[in-house]
């Protein structure tokens, strides 16, 4: 933990040295979040808000449901929601550097099963801290608006063989050029001892889920009109080659709410089969932007 504390205090110095508040989208958001929070405490969405009632995974075996006690179907519904409250209404580091308090539940429903009782599959519960920062730097129209050192626990709530879970720290960087935005995301995993024994609740559940996520995420976003489109891509680097796709487009269809169609395949969207590749598609409403 202090060598993680120090990562974080190393970082922060060298932005507060270097960096100052840019007039941009991202400065823009961030204000309109300060003042909300000053208003009274108020959750703020974090990443997307979605439901997705209509889903279809390829696989249904027992594999992207191991050690379940129920058959799996392919349609099931997936939905997602992810709120931040900004902890302290005042930057940290002089005119740079706001602390934010996130949770983010992703959850895959297996509501069309009636003759099982529609049980949920897997939720992914992902409370995280972060520290926002904008910066001035500019080159040839391309920026960097935004610059985010985090930590993140990730874990699916449950005991025994279907338990999962890890902890990560990461920064992530985001460019922008014109309506383009480009996030890079590396992570440093927190290292957690073997298990002693299959069911010994202090050890790994999953050491080898590096392998199946990488080492990093990158998202590309593109906005053109009221459609907005992303491309989210992770891979491990390695012969294996193990990562994922997803490829999400959204488009209005009023003040308030957007249609979403989400293509994802590859590992790792759920952490109950975090190891298994799958393909899904989904039909549904987004409740707000990404960025």
């Amino acid at each position: 933990m202090l060598r993680i504390a120090f990562f974080f205090l190393s970082f922060s110095s060298l932005l507060f040295s270097q960096w100052a508040f840019s007039e941009s989208y991202i400065k823009q958001r961030l204000e309109k979040e300060r003042e909300a929070y000053e208003d009274g405490f108020m959750l703020i969405p974090h990443k997307a808000n979605y439901v997705l009632p209509l889903t279809y995974m390829h696989r249904a075996d027992d594999a992207i449901n191991p050690h379940g006690d129920f058959d799996l179907q392919h349609t099931e519904i997936k939905f997602q929601i992810s709120l931040k409250v900004l902890t302290i209404s005042r930057p940290l580091l002089k005119d740079n550097g706001y602390l934010f308090f996130a949770y983010t539940n992703t959850s895959t429903w297996q509501a069309y099963n009636r003759s099982k009782s529609s049980p949920f599959r897997d939720s992914n519960h992902s409370p995280e801290m972060f520290m926002q920062f904008t910066t001035p730097w500019e080159w040839r129209g391309i920026t960097i608006p935004q610059i985010i050192p985090g930590f993140i626990h990730q874990s699916n709530g449950q005991s025994g063989l279907r338990s999962r879970a890890w902890n990560r720290i990461y920064v992530n960087t985001v460019f922008s050029y014109k309506d383009w935005y480009l996030s890079f995301k590396p992570w440093y995993r927190i290292p957690v001892r073997k298990k002693r024994y299959p069911l010994d609740a202090k050890g790994d559940d999953n050491p080898d889920i590096l392998n199946y996520y990488g080492h990093f995420e990158v998202n590309l976003f593109h906005e053109f009109g009221n459609h907005h489109f992303r491309v989210m891509l992770r891979n491990n680097f390695k012969q294996s080659n193990r990562g994922a796709i997803e490829v999400n487009y959204t488009y209005p269809i009023n003040t308030h709410l957007k249609g979403y169609i989400q293509l994802y395949h590859g590992y790792g969207e759920m952490l109950i089969d975090y190891d298994q590749r799958n393909t899904r598609i989904g039909f549904g409403f987004m409740l707000n932007n990404w960025m």
